[in-house]
């Protein structure tokens, strides 16, 4: 029972703490790809409104590595992106995405 009352607090708050996709979105996606994600960010990039959750999270990440080429602010922003938010509050953001229409 003590183990319970010291990890309910603590699971409480992180979950507080973890930001809804759309927020996510609105505060760090949006001024490049679009308040509903409809514009290719900085004219290159695909427009990702309605993009499947796992093609999401794959070029985000790959974007972010290198491992696929952009522009060298792409890589900056989506290396800060990964760094920044857990794979939930991605996948959130990548969920939020695909179900703009």
């Amino acid at each position: 029972m003590s183990l319970m009352r010291i990890m309910l607090p603590v699971l409480s708050a992180s979950m507080l703490m973890a930001a809804s996709g759309e927020s996510i979105y609105q505060t760090k996606c949006a001024s490049c790809h679009g308040k509903n994600a409809e514009k290719k960010a900085l004219g290159h990039s695909n427009v990702i409104k309605g993009m499947a959750v796992d093609q999401f999270v794959t070029l985000t990440k790959a974007f972010a590595t290198g491992e696929k080429k952009a522009m060298p602010i792409a890589k900056i922003v989506k290396k800060q992106f990964i760094d920044t938010y857990s794979a939930e509050e991605i996948q959130s953001v990548a969920k939020y995405v695909h179900n703009l229409k």
